[in-house]
């Protein structure tokens, strides 16, 4: 057999027809691959239940919330909705969905807490489960804990390892000198209680703040007025001015918000005069609660966590209380921001502390008025009203599922049935 020869021209030619002809089926390959390499877009769907977009929005009946990769990206009746095909989808028929829970009150300081690096992600995941996402809560504020402990607790969530909240922490409080309150020293350990700061000029002030915030601190927090144990008598110790002025100033200048525990309309004076932002609870000081503290602290734009289960027994507040839940009223009637907590880990009662709901209506409050004061008030006031509030196309898909209505029955707001981080389910009631 002969075999073929080619002049150089024509094997230029032979080589050119033959890369033309491989070269779309390698296009098309690299095209496939590609697409492959994609990554898989995870679409849920919330279909039929009643939205409450926001506070003092009109809802939205058989409704869907549409999640993309963690994303809400849409928003509607469900017949204006498109489910795409092969989206997950869960039926809150007769449920209602709103926009994930802040608790602007919480303390990781529980003993099983603790070594919280170490602990098996399930078990802090299912801690976190039981404390907090089965009461509907995406987000939190704590307002007194060891912090390397739990910024340990926040690496791990954020990383993926443990399912849980945004976790913004304070650390451990600044006290004033000789002010840590007597039920810290009745229950902490010698070990603990030599790290707390008591700052007793200015100077020593703006040293713990700079301290706490270089360790990872989110915000600073502080006693205002104390209740020390004094000769067998129960004393309240004051932080002086000069040294709230201090904290707060330094604590704003690099760009950190101060919450303060004040126990008494004294201690609110010098949130008022110190220009601290949030007041951690309400005062247990009804009687000297006036009008003109109300209009003040407005005016200082200072925020208010009420705890109002803090104050109360089974049957909620004593006589001795019951003009806490006036405080809370006045203040929000003067249109001051009231911002949801519970102090949660410092009350160990999780089940109990949802009859917070139940006070703050009983204050006076309406369904708007706690919806916004667990959602967009504490997302504007710390910071993420941007990302997380609303049930709203590009927001977060942050978002708890009641069983029942609260706009009906308000302790519909503790029937949690689902709840969830960034489109990730962080509770389910296995009812649903």
């Amino acid at each position: 057999m002969k075999s073929l020869t080619f002049s150089p021209v024509a094997r230029c030619i032979l080589l050119t027809a033959l890369i033309l002809l491989v070269l779309p089926i390698f296009s098309s390959l690299s095209a496939q691959e590609q697409e492959n390499n994609t990554p898989t877009k995870h679409r849920l769907a919330l279909a039929g239940g009643t939205i409450y977009p926001a506070p003092f929005q009109p809802p939205i009946s058989n409704g869907v919330v549409l999640i993309e990769n963690g994303k809400i990206i849409a928003v509607g009746e469900k017949g204006k909705v498109q489910i795409p095909p092969g989206a997950e989808m869960i039926d809150c028929t007769g449920r209602t969905i709103v926009a994930g829970f802040w608790n602007a009150h919480v303390h990781f300081t529980e003993p099983k807490w603790e070594n919280a690096a170490n602990l098996p992600s399930t078990q802090l995941t299912k801690q976190l489960q039981e404390m907090l996402a089965r009461y509907g809560f995406t987000a939190v504020v704590d307002t007194g804990s060891l912090l390397p402990n739990t910024l340990a607790i926040r690496t791990r969530i954020q990383s993926g390892e443990v399912a849980g909240p945004r976790i913004l922490t304070a650390g451990s409080p600044l006290f004033p000198k000789d002010g840590i309150p007597y039920y810290l020293l009745d229950t902490l350990p010698p070990d603990i209680l030599k790290l707390l700061d008591q700052p007793a000029t200015p100077e020593e002030a703006v040293r713990a703040v700079d301290e706490h915030v270089a360790q990872g601190a989110d915000i600073i927090k502080i006693f205002t007025v104390s209740a020390v144990h004094r000769a067998g008598k129960l004393v309240w110790r004051p932080m002086p001015l000069a040294i709230v002025q201090a904290i707060t100033a330094e604590a704003h200048r690099k760009g950190k918000l101060v919450l303060a525990h004040p126990s008494l309309v004294e201690g609110a004076e010098l949130v008022i005069r110190g220009h601290v932002d949030v007041l951690a609870h309400t005062v247990e000081d009804p009687e000297h609660w006036d009008n003109s503290l109300v209009a003040r602290l407005k005016a200082a734009n200072v925020s208010l966590i009420p705890t109002l289960t803090l104050f109360s027994g089974e049957n909620g507040p004593d006589a001795a209380h019951e003009g806490i839940l006036r405080e809370v009223k006045s203040y929000a009637d003067a249109g001051g921001q009231i911002l949801f907590g519970t102090d949660v880990g410092y009350l160990t009662g999780y089940p109990w502390l949802s009859r917070e709901f139940e006070l703050l209506a009983r204050a006076g409050l309406t369904f708007d008025q706690i919806l916004a004061a667990l959602t967009t008030d504490p997302a504007v006031r710390f910071g993420f009203a941007a990302t997380t509030d609303r049930v709203a196309v590009g927001q977060d898909a942050d978002l708890v599922v009641l069983s029942g209505d609260p706009t009906r029955d308000i302790r519909a707001f503790s029937r949690v049935a689902l709840t969830l981080r960034l489109g990730n389910i962080l509770y389910r009631d296995p009812a649903m």
